[in-house]
């Protein structure tokens, strides 16, 4: 039997929760679509607790954090503004996303990171947005604007990305003059 990693069981595990939701996202999935025994599960991880802040946590420094960081080494707004967009676009999982938006009302441990993960995303809005208009108030506006703009993009059915996306996304950054 192959062996995998803690990552790849991460990995998989957001594979599963995208496309099923948390009521897939069992040891028996994980252990069928890894095509190994529970045992090789309880080997990482202690219990189905355990494995999903283990998932969250991976989900929140490579959906998040990361993100965070590779947009930080532009120099300016509009520098940091498109590797965050460019960034988030090539990475973000739209039903990923969704689903533990879903999870998130129904178990108050997910919702404590959806939480983190929300507060992080816009506290980073707010710090590139001041680069650019200035004062306080108003890169917090905006940076709530986008990102509930961005959340309200993923939740739309069928979602809207792409390119659709793109264009929307510049016609609300022409339409504050940023």
């Amino acid at each position: 039997m192959k062996r995998h990693t803690k990552e790849t069981w991460l990995k998989e595990g957001l594979k599963v929760l995208a496309e099923l939701g948390n009521a897939g996202l069992t040891i028996e999935e994980m252990t069928t679509r890894l095509k190994v025994t529970k045992g090789s599960f309880y080997h990482h991880f202690k219990n189905r607790e355990a494995f999903s802040r283990e998932l969250l946590t991976y989900w929140e420094d490579q959906m998040t954090k990361d993100i965070i960081q590779i947009s930080k080494k532009g120099n300016s707004f509009e520098e940091r503004n498109r590797l965050l967009f460019e960034t988030s676009s090539k990475t973000r999982n739209y039903k990923l996303e969704v689903a533990i938006r879903a999870w998130a009302l129904r178990d108050n441990m997910v919702r404590k990171f959806q939480e983190r993960v929300d507060k992080q995303r816009i506290t980073y809005l707010k710090e590139i947005y001041q680069m650019a208009a200035g004062d306080k108030n108003s890169a917090r506006d905006l940076a709530l604007i986008r990102y509930a703009f961005t959340v309200g993009a993923q939740q739309v059915i069928p979602s809207i990305k792409g390119k659709e996306l793109s264009r929307l996304f510049y016609l609300l950054h022409d339409h504050f003059d940023l």
